[in-house]
C-alpha cells in the first residue's frame, strides 16, 4: 500500500499553476514556455503516479497494457521534469551571456540514455516489470532515475556556479536551492517507500522556477520577451567586457500605437525582435522604445548592414486610410572599452549619437568618431572638475566682475558677477561651455550657490568700495522652496546687507510657475533685495508679465544693440520700448556695448546703465578692486 495524499495535493497545486500560467504569462518568451511545459509534465507525473499506484496495489485487476502505460508515463515524466528545469536555468544564463553548447550536449545525452532505458524497459524489465504472479517487481536499474536526475542537477549546478556573475543574487540563490530542496524530498521517498513524494519533489521544482521568474520579472520586458536595459546595466556595471554596444531607437512607436493599437504593435515589435535575432549577432535588451544590443567586440563596421537588414521587411508594411507606415528607426554603435570605459559612458555616447542623428537627419545608423569621443571625454572631464571645484574655497572656480557704468554720473556703480573656471588640468574653460554642462548634469543649482557665497564673502571683505553686485539666479534656484532661507542665511553669515545684492533672473523663469515666482520675489523685495530682468528680448515674456513683477531694472540683450545699429525701424522700436519701460518706473540697462557707435545709440535712447567691453571686460577680483579704489581716489 502507498500513501498518495502528497501526489494528490501536488496535482491540485500543478493545476492551479496551469490555469494561472495560461491566463497571466506571455508564453512566447522562452523561459515562460519552459515553465509552462514543466507544469504540464508535473501534472502528467502526478496523474501517472497515482494511476500506477492503483495498478500496482490492485494488480491484476487492470489490463497489463494499462499498467505498463501508466508506469512508463510516470518514469518518463520523472526525469523529464528536472531536464526541463535544467533547460530553464540554461535559458536564464544564455539570455545575458554566450552559453557553451557543451552543457546542452551533456544534458541531452544523459536524457537520451534515460529515454532509451525507459522505453527498452518494456522488453528488458531493467526498471520494473509486472509479473503475472508477483505483480509489480523492481528491476536491476530501479534507482537509475535518481542517478540520472542527480547527474543532470550536478551539470546544471556547475553551469550556474560558473556563470554566477551574469545572474542576479536572487536568481543564483533560487537555482542553488533547487537541488537541495528536491534532494531532501526525494531522500524521504527513497528511505520510506510508503509515502509517494515524486509529485512533491516536482512541486518544489515548480515553485522554485516560479520564484525565479518572479524575482526576475522586473527585469524582463514581457511584450518582447527580452531582458530590460536595467538588467544589462547591473551586469555590465559589475563586470565590463570588451564588446560592441549598439542602441536602436524606434522613433515612431507612439504613432503606430495610436493608429493601430497597442496589441498589434506589440506583436509587430515581438516579430521585429525575431528579425533582430536572425540578422544581428548579439544579445538584446529593451528599454521602452529603445533596444540595446551587445555584440562581439569589433563589429561596428558590419552592424549598420545587419541593423538595416532587420528592418528591411518592415518598410511600408502597415496601411491605414491610404497611408503606408514603416518602423522609423535610428541606431548608433560604440566599441568598448576603446571608446567608453564604463557602461554608463557607453550609453551616454549612444544617446548623444542618436540625438545628433535625429537633429541632422542624415542617416539611420551612425557611428562614433575620434572628434565625437574626444568631445565626450572633454565633457566628462569638465563634469569632474565642476564636481570637485564647486565649493567656496576653490581656486579654480572663480568669480569675475564686469563693471556697470551709470549714465547719471558716468561712474562704475556696481558689477555683474560672472562664473569662470581657470587654470584647470585642461586649461581655462569658457562659461559658454561649462554652464550648459552644469545645467544638463544637475550641477547648476550648486554652481549658483557657490557663486553667491563667493560674492557675499567678496562684498564683506571689501565693503569700503563695493556697494552692490548683481548675481544670476537660475530657474532651479528660484523654484527651490528653500531659496529664501539660503539667500538671507548667507547674507547674515557674511555680515552684509540685502541692499548689497541684486538678483538677476532670466525671462525663461517667467513661464514656470509665474505666481510662485511673483510671490517669492515680493518677499525678497520686502527685505531689501533688488531684482533685474536679464536678457530681455531673448525669451517668451511679454510686457504685461514684466510690469506685474517687482523688477527694478530691465537688462536689454545685446541682440537689440546690434539691430539698432543696422535697422532704423528697429532703432525706433527699441527707443519706444525703453520709453515705455521708463514710464512704468523701470530702469534700463543695456549690455554688450562694444563700439563708440553702439554707445552713442544707446545713450541717445535714454538708457540708465551700460555694460560692455567698451567700458570694461570681466575682471578678476583684485583687478576690479583696483579699478574701484582708483575711481574712489579720483572722486576724492
Amino acid at each position: 500500500m502507498y500513501n498518495i495524499l502528497g501526489e494528490f495535493y501536488s496535482l491540485l497545486i500543478a493545476l492551479v499553476f496551469f490555469f494561472f500560467i495560461i491566463t497571466s504569462f506571455y508564453l512566447r518568451e522562452r523561459r515562460n514556455l519552459l515553465f509552462f511545459l514543466c507544469d504540464v509534465i508535473l501534472i502528467l507525473a502526478c496523474l501517472s503516479d497515482i494511476l500506477s499506484c492503483v495498478c500496482i496495489t490492485e494488480f491484476p485487476k487492470y489490463p497489463m497494457w494499462f499498467c505498463n502505460l501508466t508506469s512508463t508515463a510516470f518514469f518518463l515524466s520523472l526525469c523529464t521534469l528536472p531536464f526541463i528545469c535544467c533547460l530553464y536555468c540554461y535559458a536564464s544564463i544564455s539570455a545575458v551571456h554566450k552559453f557553451s553548447k557543451i552543457y546542452h550536449g551533456i544534458l541531452i545525452l544523459i536524457y537520451a540514455v534515460y529515454l532509451f532505458i525507459v522505453i527498452a524497459n518494456l522488453w528488458t524489465g531493467w526498471i520494473y516489470t509486472f509479473d503475472p504472479v508477483k505483480g509489480y517487481v523492481r528491476g536491476s536499474l530501479k534507482y537509475c532515475t535518481f542517478i540520472i536526475t542527480g547527474i543532470q542537477v550536478v551539470v546544471t549546478e556547475v553551469a550556474v556556479l560558473k556563470h554566477r556573475q551574469v545572474l542576479s543574487s536572487r536568481m543564483f540563490t533560487v537555482f542553488i536551492l533547487y537541488p537541495v530542496l528536491s534532494a531532501i524530498v526525494l531522500s524521504f521517498q527513497i528511505f520510506n517507500e510508503y509515502w509517494l513524494m515524486t509529485g512533491c519533489s516536482g512541486t518544489v521544482t515548480i515553485i522554485i522556477m516560479y520564484l525565479a521568474i518572479q524575482s526576475d520579472r522586473i527585469e524582463i520586458d514581457y511584450k518582447s520577451g527580452l531582458r530590460t536595459e536595467q538588467f544589462l546595466d547591473r551586469i555590465m556595471t559589475k563586470k565590463m567586457r570588451p564588446c560592441t554596444l549598439s542602441m536602436i531607437s524606434l522613433e515612431n512607436l507612439g504613432v503606430l500605437q495610436e493608429n493601430f493599437g497597442s496589441t498589434e504593435v506589440d506583436n509587430l515589435v515581438y516579430n521585429l525582435v525575431r528579425s533582430f535575432r536572425l540578422n544581428i549577432r548579439g544579445h538584446f535588451y529593451r528599454s521602452g522604445s529603445k533596444f540595446i544590443v551587445v555584440s562581439p567586440h569589433g563589429l561596428v563596421d558590419v552592424l549598420e548592414k545587419q541593423i538595416n537588414a532587420s528592418f528591411a521587411k518592415y518598410r511600408n508594411f502597415l496601411s491605414k486610410k491610404g497611408k503606408n507606415y514603416s518602423f522609423e528607426y535610428l541606431a548608433a554603435s560604440v566599441n568598448v572599452p576603446e571608446e567608453a570605459t564604463t557602461y554608463s559612458d557607453a550609453v551616454e555616447i549612444l544617446k548623444s549619437l542618436v540625438d545628433n542623428a535625429r537633429k541632422e537627419k542624415t542617416c539611420c545608423v551612425v557611428h562614433s568618431n575620434d572628434a565625437f569621443i574626444n568631445a565626450f571625454k572633454r565633457k566628462k572631464t569638465i563634469i569632474k572638475i565642476l564636481e570637485r571645484e564647486l565649493n567656496p574655497s576653490s581656486t579654480q572656480y572663480q568669480v569675475y566682475f564686469q563693471p556697470i557704468v551709470s549714465m547719471a554720473n558716468n561712474k562704475f556703480v556696481y558689477a555683474e558677477a560672472l562664473s569662470r573656471l581657470m587654470d584647470t588640468e585642461i586649461g581655462n574653460i569658457n562659461p559658454g561651455e561649462f554652464i550648459p554642462i552644469a545645467e544638463s548634469n544637475g550641477l547648476i543649482e550648486k554652481l549658483g550657490k557657490v557663486n553667491f557665497e563667493k560674492v557675499c564673502e567678496f562684498i564683506s571683505k571689501n565693503s569700503d568700495v563695493v556697494k552692490a553686485v548683481s548675481v544670476n539666479f537660475s530657474v532651479y534656484q528660484m523654484l527651490n522652496p528653500e531659496i529664501e532661507d539660503f539667500v538671507f542665511g548667507t547674507i547674515e553669515k557674511y555680515g552684509i546687507k540685502p541692499e548689497n545684492i541684486i538678483m538677476e533672473i532670466t525671462e525663461s523663469i517667467l513661464i514656470d510657475d509665474f505666481e510662485v515666482i511673483r510671490e517669492r520675489m515680493e518677499e525678497f523685495v520686502k527685505k531689501g533685495i533688488v531684482f533685474y530682468l536679464d536678457d530681455f528680448g531673448t525669451g517668451f515674456s511679454n510686457f504685461a508679465n514684466v510690469i506685474r513683477l517687482p523688477f527694478y531694472t530691465i537688462k536689454i540683450d545685446r541682440s537689440f544693440v546690434l539691430m539698432m545699429e543696422k535697422d532704423v525701424e528697429m532703432l525706433k522700436l527699441v527707443k519706444n520700448l525703453i520709453s515705455t519701460f521708463k514710464d512704468s518706473n523701470l530702469k534700463i540697462l543695456v549690455e554688450g556695448v562694444e563700439t563708440e557707435k553702439q554707445d552713442e545709440l544707446v545713450k541717445d535712447a535714454g538708457v540708465d546703465f551700460i555694460q560692455g567691453f567698451l567700458y570694461s571686460k570681466p575682471l578678476p577680483m583684485n583687478t576690479y578692486l583696483d579699478l574701484l579704489r582708483k575711481q574712489k581716489a579720483e572722486i576724492s
